[in-house]
């Protein structure tokens, strides 16, 4: 019962798949060194079984949260530069044209940019 209790706290999820993630080889390496050496079925039973219940709970552990994931980013309002995206959308730019820009002079990455360029879109309409 205490595996699924970490499905509340997406660090702790994490935390958890990466031990499970990393019993993978181990229990791989264990079943060629069985397969190659001793031969022995109740070893290859075992192992083969961990790595099935293993793979039922990496499916049932829950992704990262989006709302830690994927926060809005606060960025400072600049009026200037503000001003040259408007100007470049008023011109014909391609909205990922002005998204790459923002990017570079911002240095932003592409969803904190595309948010940035939603925002002073909606703005300017």
């Amino acid at each position: 019962m205490g595996l699924f209790f970490s499905k509340t706290n997406s660090q702790k999820a994490n935390k958890y798949q990466t031990r499970l993630y990393s019993c993978f080889p181990i229990l791989i390496i264990v079943n060629v060194i069985n397969s190659w050496f001793l031969d022995w079925f109740w070893l290859y039973m075992t192992t083969s079984s961990i790595l099935v219940i293993l793979v039922v709970f990496l499916l049932k552990t829950p992704k990262r949260d989006s709302n830690e994931e994927w926060k809005q980013l606060e960025i400072d309002k600049d009026e200037a530069f503000e001003n040259k995206v408007n100007l470049l959308i008023r011109n014909g730019r391609r909205d990922v044209d002005v998204i790459k820009y923002i990017r570079k002079e911002k240095n932003l990455g592409l969803l904190h940019a595309k948010q940035y360029f939603d925002r002073i879109k909606a703005s300017s309409e």
